[in-house]
C-alpha cells in the first residue's frame, strides 16, 4: 500500500514537472529551428557538396556555442522581464540603442530577403509563376502574424519545426558512408583556403545569429516566464539547440553522401533539391524542396517577428503578439514592411542579390562579437542579474565564442578582400 502511494505520488510530481515545462517550451525551440531557414540549408548543403564529411565536426562545437549564448538570453529576458532591445536603450543610452538598431535592421531585413527567395525557389523547382506562388505564402504568414493569438502563432511555428524530419528521412535515403561521418564528426579538420573558411564562417554564421539573441530573449518576456522555470527554459534551449544541429546534420550529409561523390557542385538549396532528383530519386527531391518552403516560410516569421520586437524594445513601443494592430501598429508595420518589401523585391532579378546577401553575412559577423559583449555585461551586472549571473563556466565559453567567431570572421574577411 505504501508503495502504491508513493508510485502516485512520483507520478503526479512527474506529471507537474511536464506541465510546468510545456508551460514554458517554445522560444528555444523555435529560435533554435529557425537558424535552419533558407539560408543554413544553402549553408550546410553547399558544405557537404564541396567538402564531404570534412565539417561535420564543426557541428559540435557550434551546438554548445549556440546553447550557451541562447541561454544567456533566456536567463536575461526571464529575470529581468525585458527585451535586449529594453536593456541596450536603458543601460547605453538611446543613441546608442538606434545605431545598434539601424545595423540590426539591415541584417534581419537581408535574411528575411533571403528566406522569401527561399520560397520563390520553391516555385522556380516547380516551375511556378513566382507572383502566384509567393505572393500567396506571405499573404498567408502576414494574416497569421496579425490575427492569430500568441498560443496559436506558436503551435503553427513548433508544427513546422516538427516537419524538418524532411531531411531527417533525406539523410537516410541518401545512405552515407558511417565510416566517414564518424572520422568527420569526430577528427577536426581545418584548411586556410578561401572557400573553406568562407563556408566554416557560414556555418557558424547561419546558427549563431544577431536576430536569433534578440529573438529568444523578447519571446520568452512575450511569453510571460516566470524565474522559478528557469530550468524548463534551459531544457527548452537545450532541445533547441540539439534540434537545429540534428537537422544540420542530416542536410549535411545528404549533401556529402550524393554531391560530393558525384563531383556536383551547387550554390543554393534549390539547386541541392534539384541535383538530388536524378540521384536519389522524386522522393529525395521533393521532400528537400518541401522542406525548404517550410525553413523559408518559418524563417520569415520569426525573423520578422524578431525585428519587429527590436525596433519597439529600442523605441519603447507596444510589442506583444496578442496586441491588436490597433494596440501595436508600429509592430505590425515593421513585420508587414520586412515581408511585403523583400517580396517586391526578389520580383526584380536585376536587383544584384547575391552582393547583397554576401554584405549582410559579412555585417553578421561583424556585429555579433558586439551584441555577445553587450551581453555579457549586462548579464554579469549583479544589481541588474542578482543571483543569476554567469558562473565562470559559462563565462568562459562565451568570451571564446567572441574570440573564435571574431578570428574566423576577420579571416573570412581578408581572404575575401584581400586574397
Amino acid at each position: 500500500m505504501r508503495g502504491r502511494k508513493r508510485f502516485l505520488t512520483d507520478l503526479t510530481y512527474l506529471r507537474l514537472r511536464l506541465a510546468a515545462f510545456l508551460s514554458v517550451v517554445g522560444p528555444g525551440i523555435i529560435t533554435g529551428t529557425a537558424d535552419n531557414d533558407a539560408g543554413g540549408i544553402a549553408t550546410y548543403s553547399v558544405a557537404g557538396a564541396h567538402f564531404g564529411y570534412q565539417m561535420l565536426w564543426m557541428l559540435i562545437p557550434i551546438s554548445i556555442m549556440l546553447y550557451v549564448t541562447q541561454e544567456m538570453g533566456a536567463r536575461l529576458g526571464i529575470v529581468t522581464g525585458k527585451g535586449l532591445g529594453d536593456l541596450i536603450r536603458e543601460r547605453f543610452g538611446l543613441r546608442s540603442a538606434v545605431i545598434v538598431a539601424v545595423l540590426v535592421f539591415a541584417v534581419n531585413f537581408a535574411n528575411v530577403l533571403a528566406d522569401v527567395a527561399g520560397i520563390a525557389s520553391v516555385a522556380d523547382i516547380y516551375r511556378i509563376p513566382r507572383v502566384i506562388f509567393v505572393t500567396i505564402f506571405v499573404i498567408g504568414i502576414w494574416y497569421v502574424l496579425l490575427k492569430g493569438t500568441f498560443n496559436f502563432v506558436q503551435n503553427i511555428f513548433l508544427t513546422s519545426s516538427i516537419l524538418f524530419v524532411c531531411y531527417i528521412i533525406n539523410g537516410f535515403i541518401a545512405k552515407p558512408d558511417i565510416p566517414a561521418v564518424i572520422r568527420g564528426s569526430l577528427l577536426p579538420s581545418l584548411r586556410i583556403e578561401r572557400d573553406f573558411i568562407f563556408t566554416a564562417t557560414a556555418m557558424i554564421g547561419t546558427t549563431l545569429t544577431v536576430w536569433g539573441q534578440f529573438f529568444v530573449q523578447s519571446y520568452f518576456v512575450d511569453k510571460e516566464v516566470d524565474k522559478k522555470d528557469l530550468k524548463s527554459a534551459r531544457l527548452d534551449i537545450f532541445l533547441g539547440s540539439l534540434w537545429v544541429v540534428f537537422v544540420a546534420f542530416f542536410i549535411f550529409i545528404s549533401a556529402a553522401a550524393t554531391l560530393y561523390v558525384k563531383g556536383v557542385r551547387i550554390e543554393s538549396a534549390a539547386d541541392a533539391a534539384l541535383a538530388l532528383g536524378p540521384l536519389l530519386g522524386p522522393a529525395a527531391k521533393h521532400l528537400f524542396a518541401w522542406g525548404l518552403l517550410n525553413a523559408s516560410m518559418l524563417g520569415v516569421s520569426v525573423i520578422s517577428l524578431a525585428t519587429a520586437y527590436t525596433l519597439t524594445e529600442i523605441l519603447g513601443t507596444e510589442r506583444k503578439v496578442n496586441a491588436s494592430f490597433r494596440d501595436a501598429p508600429l509592430f505590425y508595420c515593421i513585420i508587414g514592411f520586412c515581408i511585403f518589401v523583400s517580396t517586391f523585391l526578389i520580383f526584380f532579378p536585376q536587383i544584384p542579390m547575391i552582393p547583397l546577401l554576401i554584405a549582410s553575412q559579412a555585417l553578421n559577423t561583424l556585429l555579433l562579437p558586439l551584441i555577445f559583449v553587450v551581453m555579457l555585461k549586462l548579464i554579469n551586472d549583479k544589481q541588474l542579474m542578482g543571483p543569476h549571473v554567469n558562473g565562470p563556466i559559462f563565462n568562459f565559453i562565451a568570451w571564446i565564442t567572441i574570440g573564435g567567431f571574431t578570428l574566423i570572421s576577420f579571416l573570412m574577411l581578408y581572404l575575401t578582400f584581400f586574397q
